[in-house]
């Protein structure tokens, strides 16, 4: 098997093991790459001077990452904090005006750009994954719903048919309504002895997982 072969069957996996996760399999993998990118930063390239220069210039993060990287660090307290307060005090001269103007923050965001590029990959990725009739089909089966942003793109891609994608995307969605459906009934007193299933339970984790749109 070629090296490229060997890469994109890996890469496949990858979408494979994330189809039984809730959420956009899409979102899911470019947020998974921007955490890993977070990860390497706090644990060995803080004191990179590209990253810091590139972190100054961009004016720190947006509040989106960094929102996500506090949640990264709480997760990962081996981590530490030395690595943020090092970076985030390269700050500190460009908000000298904070008071006397209104500072742009996070405008050139560098974990912008490394989110945006992973999902541009796993875009390309996805769509030649569901290329696959097989594939395709683990994907019809699965849990996951590729979200509205990313059904579009999907959609709007040369070289790319999107007819049973689309089918597939509809069908999930009525499932999705049948979901909601039975969590309702089964609150009503008189069905109260029937179960409520995890699929049911979490029926609005997933319809907000596919109305969010990343590029808010």
């Amino acid at each position: 098997m070629k090296k490229s072969e060997f890469s994109s069957e890996y890469l496949f996996g990858l979408i494979t093991e994330i189809l039984d996760k809730k959420g956009c399999p899409i979102c899911n993998l470019s947020k998974g790459a921007t955490h890993d990118y977070i990860d390497s930063l706090f644990y060995e390239n803080v004191n990179d001077p590209v990253e810091r220069a590139n972190f100054e210039k961009g004016h720190g993060y947006c509040p989106r990452h960094l929102q996500m990287v506090e949640d990264h660090l709480n997760l990962h307290p081996e981590l530490g904090i030395l690595g943020v307060t090092v970076l985030y005090h390269d700050l500190f001269n460009y908000l000298e005006d904070v008071f006397d103007e209104e500072l742009k923050i996070g405008d050139g965001c560098t974990l912008c750009k490394v989110e945006e590029d992973a999902e541009k990959r796993y875009i390309d990725l996805f769509a030649n994954y569901i290329s696959d009739s097989r594939r395709l089909e683990e994907y019809e089966k699965s849990i996951s719903i590729v979200c509205r942003d990313h059904s579009w793109v999907l959609k709007s891609r040369k070289n790319f048919d999107p007819s049973a994608f689309l089918k597939i995307q509809r069908e999930k969605i009525d499932q999705l309504k049948k979901d909601f459906e039975e969590f309702i009934r089964k609150n009503d007193y008189r069905y109260s002895n029937e179960k409520i299933t995890q699929r049911e339970g979490q029926a609005w984790i997933r319809l907000s997982e596919f109305l969010k749109s990343n590029r808010t």
